[in-house]
């Protein structure tokens, strides 16, 4: 009887994880233009949307440190965009920045009930930077694509409801903007 228990309780568990997989898959269930994606802020004040990396310039820390000590320290309006200061930048064409939005904006999880674990190695080596007509960082998403997790300037910006394959779609658009590290090279 015990080991009849046992085998129902695993498959229970089994089909309620891919029942949970399943309902997780991202789905473009909202159909928002370009023109209406883009009136949202910082898309709506920006001139240029740059993607970049940045590795830690000290061996003292964790890698990710640099990035959000650095951007920790951005004053947000003021500070102009410096390419020098990272390893790896490259600006976003208007194609890319259509699929940003398109991917925050339009894309969810298939159904409910789905939940997701809060992951706690945040090491950030990525970055998308907003930038206004005087190359200033008006907004900022680091994010980390080893735990799947971002942190924002502004509570304005976010990468919109989490599905299990958002960041693999976002990291796209690093690759195709030719940014490696923290994308397939990491420490």
């Amino acid at each position: 009887m015990r080991k009849l228990l046992f085998v129902i309780l695993l498959l229970a568990q089994n089909s309620f994880s891919q029942s949970t997989y399943e309902n997780g898959k991202c789905i473009k269930s909202k159909n928002f233009s370009e023109k209406e994606r883009l009136l949202n802020f910082p898309f709506s004040e920006s001139q240029q949307i740059k993607v970049i990396s940045l590795k830690n310039k000290t061996d003292d820390f964790s890698p990710g440190h640099d990035l959000i000590n650095h951007l920790n320290s951005v004053a947000l309006g003021k500070d102009t965009f410096t390419p020098e200061f990272y390893d790896e930048t490259a600006t976003l064409s208007t194609e890319q920045i259509n699929k940003l939005t398109d991917i925050i904006f339009n894309f969810t999880y298939t159904r409910l009930p789905y939940e997701w674990a809060e992951v706690m190695c945040y090491m950030p080596r990525n970055a998308i930077l907003f930038l206004d007509a005087n190359n200033k960082i008006i907004a900022y998403l680091e994010i980390c694509f080893g735990c799947d997790n971002y942190r924002s300037s502004d509570k304005r910006l976010n990468i919109g409801e989490y599905c299990n394959t958002k960041y693999k779609m976002l990291k796209s658009i690093f690759e195709s903007s030719n940014i490696k590290y923290g994308i397939s090279v990491v420490d």
